[in-house]
């Protein structure tokens, strides 16, 4: 079995409402999750939460597409 993600929060996380996009990085890939979900489906634990997940290729690919000025 492999290692449970660790999920970090967004830096434009909203603290007062929990509103945020959470992403856990691997070598191989990378997951996204709404925080809300992970907190409440997984009642304390990621598992069962919905997730978004890409290879760290794609996923490269999107964070140049979408910081290029």
């Amino acid at each position: 079995m492999g290692e449970r993600p660790r999920w970090v929060a967004s830096s434009y996380s909203r603290e007062t409402d929990g509103t945020c996009v959470e992403v856990a990085i691997s070598a191989d890939r990378v997951q996204v999750r709404d925080s809300r979900q992970g907190r409440v489906r997984g009642r304390g634990t990621d598992e069962g939460a919905a997730r978004l997940t890409f290879s760290a290729a794609a996923w490269s690919l999107f964070i140049a597409h979408t910081t290029a000025d």
